[in-house]
């Protein structure tokens, strides 16, 4: 597997002060206001560090935890190479995932053992229904973990519970949904809501609703679950160390999976976050790393989007130019087959043509008004 790493320059965060001799001023609603005292951060380049000189640290904790930015494929070579290298000192490893939820353990575990192929696993877990990222990006961690036995351990709340508390609230859930999250959910920071505000804001939302707390509510559902999730497991595998991979926004400043891991294990985890636009203080993370952009090879495209029916794939808007549009087919028309496979769900396409790249012709079995079937040969752009 290529490395990335090669080049990977890993900042430990610090604080740093300025002491000028002669600051300039400027004048902000009446007050004087020195121009050199903005809450700007500096980070001393000849002081960074290499992958492997922080593993060390790294190692003497129960749980790491390292974010990502889920589209970013250099992230989780980033993930991959922190697992490879914390290897060697731990002699018993798991890794703990966001991306697929706690139900859907046996799947994950039968994948480990052997019992079932990738694509059965993609399917047992749902991945293109509940996660619907690109599973390249998260493919070598996978194989990887299945060559080395690692354990995979499911950590998210089932999607039906988060859309249920984004309905009516948590404490609107019956009595049977209710028991699916950890019996704890603490509302007490408030440093964490204010942050989500921001990014509720961000996205168009009013902070001050109850669209907004019931959001709030989901988020910290989302948080209590994950870190319920690992410390179950840490409770019954006492000689186990655990990686957790998940998304940055649960890890910044602690305030989401951390500290209400910290709180159940009674042991600080580390947190690792790749490159952000946060201001780097030392209450962020523990590391940061930047690295250089990496990307996976282009994918083929049909250009259309889908829906899910019970007839098959309904081809829902087809793009203009597209592969598709230029072999005549058209919005209604509903797949059935694919290079002469059964297609009943969009994962079926997405897990068919996992690894297909631009000029590969494939053969689409379709159904037209419900009644005339016909195949079409698409060369994906």
């Amino acid at each position: 597997m290529k490395k990335i790493l090669i080049s990977l320059v890993l900042f430990t965060l610090a604080g740093c002060s300025l002491n000028p001799t002669n600051p300039h001023s400027t004048t902000v609603g009446g007050k004087q206001k020195s121009e050199l005292q903005r809450n700007v951060r500096v980070i001393a380049l000849k002081d960074t560090s290499t992958l492997q000189m922080i593993i060390p640290q790294l190692a003497k904790h129960k749980a790491v935890l390292i974010g990502e930015s889920h589209t970013t494929y250099g992230d989780h070579l980033n993930q991959l190479a922190i697992i490879k290298h914390l290897r060697p000192h731990w002699q018993k490893m798991a890794i703990g995932l966001e991306f697929v939820q706690y139900p859907y353990q046996p799947a994950l575990d039968d994948y480990i053992a052997g019992k079932i192929t990738q694509e059965e696993m993609l399917r047992k877990t749902q991945w293109y229904d509940r996660w619907k990222y690109d599973f390249r990006l998260y493919r070598p961690l996978f194989e990887y973990a299945k060559q080395q036995q690692i354990p995979l351990i499911a950590l998210n709340t089932p999607r039906e519970i988060t859309k249920r508390i984004s309905e009516v609230g948590i404490k609107g859930l019956n009595t049977v949904e209710r028991a699916q999250l950890p019996l704890v959910i603490d509302t007490s920071n408030h440093q964490y809501k204010k942050a989500l505000e921001t990014v509720y804001s961000h996205h168009g939302g009013k902070s001050r609703s109850k669209k907004f707390e019931r959001f709030y509510q989901a988020q910290l559902a989302w948080d209590e679950t994950m870190a319920d999730q690992a410390a179950k497991f840490i409770s019954k595998n006492s000689s186990y160390r655990l990686v957790i991979l998940a998304g940055g926004g649960h890890m910044k400043n602690r305030h989401g999976i951390p500290s209400r891991l910290q709180r159940r294990i009674k042991s600080k985890p580390a947190v690792v976050l790749n490159g952000t636009h946060e201001n780097p203080t030392a209450l962020l993370a523990d590391y940061l790393l930047f690295s250089p952009d990496t990307q996976l090879p282009k994918a083929g495209k049909m250009g259309i989007f889908m829906k899910d029916t019970a007839k098959g794939v309904l081809i829902s808007k087809i793009m203009k130019d597209s592969a598709s549009a230029k072999v005549g087919l058209k919005k209604g028309d509903i797949i059935t087959a694919l290079n002469g496979n059964k297609v009943e769900k969009i994962a079926d396409i997405k897990i068919s043509l996992m690894d297909a790249r631009p000029q590969k012709r494939i053969k689409l079995a379709v159904l037209r008004a419900n009644k005339q079937k016909t195949t079409k040969t698409i060369t994906l752009k």
